[in-house]
């Protein structure tokens, strides 16, 4: 048998990837309830489910935003554990697998700028998606024309700053709990797969701890703007409007100060089973689909 090959970094996309396209379908249709809860406080997630199923039955939840969702979040998950390894090796000089929790968790963030940026067009075309009660758009294509015809190519952005909070707190959070997490796992449960779910979960629910006041407020703003695009009254903003953090952190200043903690963490049921679950499937299928990979392309 030859020799195993040295894995770069780009041998690690291919599982990573995979693990991240099959995270997005399975948890899509928590998503979309999520979405609904979070971009309207109050609403609760029976409540956000039975009106989504009366709009819209139960094909909607392969119509509504299923492909904009499906790729946004896979983009999503794929950039981020791609890019957790190499921020962390630029940074403290040696793999994460050496790191500590807290030097895991802040190359965790960093590397949550790019994934921002690649994702944002998609964040904005699958909540519009998801919110269109009226029917008032014909698949993703017609969303995005619809955006880029009244705000140009910064309409594509809008959001953006609170989209790039919310990721820098999940992924910090989650990157820098998981391994704690599977110590403490491991010491009331010998089995490796439970251990790997139930860490992967908590871990994916303490980043939702620390950002669900964030998706909360920029879900708000998001919402409006896209509304606003219906609008011929109002004048387009500037191109750069969408990078100000302005509106996002006086949006969650508003909520704190009419609905309090309980406004900021609307939907947090639906986001912590959403993306506790997501960090439980992604610790389960990361490591496993890498060594499948890795023994397939002969690679260490």
């Amino acid at each position: 048998m030859a020799p195993k090959r040295k894995a770069g970094p780009l041998d690690t996309l291919p599982p990573i990837c995979a693990g991240a396209v099959v995270t997005s379908i399975a948890m899509y249709p928590v998503d979309v309830v999520r979405a609904i809860c979070m971009s309207n406080p109050g609403t609760g997630a029976g409540e956000a489910l039975k009106g989504f199923l009366e709009a819209h039955g139960i094909m909607g939840f392969v119509k509504q935003g299923l492909v904009a969702e499906v790729t946004r979040a896979s983009i999503s998950r794929a950039i981020k554990f791609f890019m957790q390894p190499i921020v962390h090796k630029s940074l403290y000089g040696k793999p994460e697998t050496k790191g500590t929790p807290v030097s895991k968790g802040l190359a965790g963030a960093i590397g949550t700028v790019p994934e921002v940026l690649a994702i944002s067009p998609l964040e904005n075309i699958k909540l519009a998606a998801q919110l269109d009660k009226e029917g008032r758009f014909n698949g993703s294509a017609d969303i995005a024309k619809h955006i880029m015809k009244t705000r140009g190519f910064g309409g594509l952005m809008i959001g953006y700053a609170g989209m790039q909070v919310r990721q820098c707190l999940w992924t910090g959070g989650f990157f820098l709990t998981l391994d704690l997490y599977k110590g403490w796992v491991s010491n009331v449960v010998s089995n490796k797969l439970a251990q790997d779910v139930l860490s992967g979960f908590a871990a994916g629910a303490t980043g939702t701890a620390m950002n669900c006041w964030t998706d909360v407020c920029r879900s708000i703003v998001q919402k409006k703007a896209l509304a606003d695009t219906f609008d011929p009254s109002i004048p387009r903003p500037s191109a750069f409007e969408p990078y100000n953090p302005a509106p996002f952190f006086a949006e969650a200043a508003h909520l704190a100060s009419t609905k309090g903690i309980g406004g900021l963490y609307a939907g947090v049921g639906p986001k912590m089973i959403h993306l506790g679950g997501s960090g439980a499937i992604l610790a389960v299928l990361m490591p496993r689909f890498k060594g499948m990979w890795f023994d397939m392309m002969n690679l260490e």
